[in-house]
């Protein structure tokens, strides 16, 4: 089995997670600031999985709205997505986020975790949270 890779994808920073070999845990891998055109983001997501030989899907958060219909950044998640699967060698799964990047942002909070800090923490462990989700789904 292969390492499932995680993505929470925002306008400004994308954040990325990884599976352990046996898809139980999600680890944080890292943080990226997003370029200027979707194509180039996906260049960057590319060089930053390519110390990995074993990756056998990626799923993306789709922030879908909390009645379920897709919002403006849903639709620009769908669009990075078909640009990603021109680029990467694997297949890509959308998974539903709602809530997820609120959840980590008050975990934080609860934490007492600075203002800064959040913002270097909080899309990478979206993308852990994300990412355990859906590797927690794949043993039901």
């Amino acid at each position: 089995m292969g390492r499932i890779v995680g993505i929470d994808f925002g306008k400004v920073r994308i954040g990325l997670a990884v599976s352990d070999e046996r898809r139980i845990i999600a680890q944080p891998l890292e943080t990226i600031r997003a370029a200027k055109n979707h194509e180039q983001t996906a260049q960057l997501i590319a060089k930053a999985l390519s110390r990995y030989t074993n990756i056998d899907t990626v799923v993306i958060g789709l922030p879908l709205l909390l009645n379920g219909k897709e919002g403006e950044m849903a639709l620009l998640v769908k669009a990075f997505a078909t640009v990603l699967e021109k680029v990467l060698p694997h297949p890509i799964v959308l998974w539903d986020e709602r809530l997820t990047s609120a959840g980590v942002e008050r975990m934080l909070l609860d934490m007492d975790v600075s203002r800064k800090k959040r913002a270097e923490l909080s899309d990478a462990l979206s993308a852990v949270s994300i990412l355990q989700n859906y590797l927690d789904s794949l043993r039901i």
